[in-house]
């Protein structure tokens, strides 16, 4: 019987050994963690890890502020500062990114648009100067005028812009609206050179002879075409120059962000950290460029 006990009580020592080197392994095992993106991690970070939300706080502030941290690396890049410098001056975001190649062809695409712009606006000006000149050398607003004072009450009602006209006459004004008038409106055609004085006070012959017989007022309406198309091209350089601030500012941007990618390589793992004597679930942010 004693040597049955002595037995029995080796073979309880030996299992106790077992048990607890098999719990110090258990303890001592660390378990790779997956990448989990902020917000599932805040999620299991809220669920599990309150007994050490410290660490965890530190561990959330670090991605947080990712994007300040990351600022501070040599060679990383702000993309909206990229994006603001481009919007400023195409060209300029990129080159603070330092991608040369597209800062170049964005700045020369900026330069053509506005020379563009100046080319064609000069042209412009100098046709509209052309058939100003030519309006004032063949319409007489004088003659015009003692001509609409004379006529019935009856037919200056059926004028649209003949009383306008008028008022600029008596204060010697020459607006835009001048030249549009005299040109665009059948109640001005007298006044032109070789159309009568005292053409006949009939509305509807009015209309057919500006239509038929006032060659002048058309020749001079083409030359005022001619000037606002040359001002809708240079409209159009004005036009490509705001639409090359945006595609510069978006792709400056961009081309931050891939230089930042290519430069960084970052990572939320979770993982057991040593807190202590004992290991605790956590999350770390590592870094490499």
């Amino acid at each position: 019987m004693k040597k049955l006990s002595v037995i029995s009580l080796c073979l309880l020592v030996c299992l106790g050994v077992h048990i607890s080197l098999a719990g110090d392994a258990v303890e001592n095992t660390t378990y790779p963690g997956t990448y989990l993106i902020p917000s599932a991690a805040a999620e299991l970070s809220a669920r599990y890890f309150q007994r050490n939300h410290q660490l965890m706080g530190l561990a959330f502030q670090d991605s947080v502020t990712q994007e300040q941290q990351l600022a501070k690396l040599p060679g990383y890049k702000l993309p909206k500062r990229a994006l603001f410098f481009s919007a400023l001056i195409p060209g300029a975001g990129e080159l603070y990114v330092g991608s040369y190649l597209k800062a170049a062809a964005f700045f020369m695409f900026e330069v053509s648009a506005w020379t563009y712009y100046a080319v064609y606006r000069q042209k412009g000006k100098a046709k509209e100067d052309q058939f100003m000149q030519f309006a004032d050398e063949n319409w007489d607003p004088t003659a015009w005028l003692a001509w609409y004072d004379g006529a019935p009450k009856e037919l200056k009602d059926r004028f649209t812009h003949a009383s306008h006209m008028a008022e600029l006459i008596d204060q010697n004004k020459k607006t835009q609206q001048y030249y549009e008038m005299i040109g665009k409106y059948s109640e001005f055609v007298v006044g032109w050179q070789g159309v009568p004085r005292d053409l006949a006070y009939d509305f509807d012959q009015i209309v057919d002879y500006r239509k038929n017989n006032c060659q002048i007022a058309d020749d001079y309406m083409k030359q005022r075409a001619k000037s606002n198309d040359l001002f809708a091209k240079a409209r159009t350089g004005t036009t490509v120059a705001m639409l090359n601030h945006l595609l510069s500012a978006i792709d400056a941007a961009w081309t931050a962000k891939v230089h930042n990618n290519r430069l960084v390589k970052t990572s939320l793992r979770f993982e057991q950290i040593e807190y202590g004597n004992r290991l605790e679930p956590g999350l770390s942010l590592k870094i490499q460029w």
